[in-house]
């Protein structure tokens, strides 16, 4: 069988994959909240900052993925330009 590319998802199964997605993603920062409560609470003043930092940086960038969509990019192509 070739391999090219993967069939075009209907509008009603790209939602129900959208809506899996997302519902993961949720349970997973569920998951990720309970951990950042439980190492606050068990770091020291210092350590504490130094993980809220981190833990904030963590979370920019995972909003940041979430949010941005793929650019696709024009191929530019190397014509005979004469001045």
């Amino acid at each position: 069988m070739p391999r090219g590319r993967p069939r075009r998802l209907s509008r009603g199964e790209l939602v129900q994959q959208l809506n899996t997605v997302v519902a993961q993603l949720i349970k997973e920062n569920r998951q990720l909240k309970r951990q950042i409560d439980k190492l606050a609470a068990r770091g020291s003043a210092a350590a504490s900052g130094a993980i809220d930092r981190n833990l904030r940086a963590i979370q920019k960038r995972a909003q940041k993925a979430l949010v941005t969509t793929p650019t696709r990019r024009r191929r530019r192509t190397g014509g005979n330009r004469q001045a």
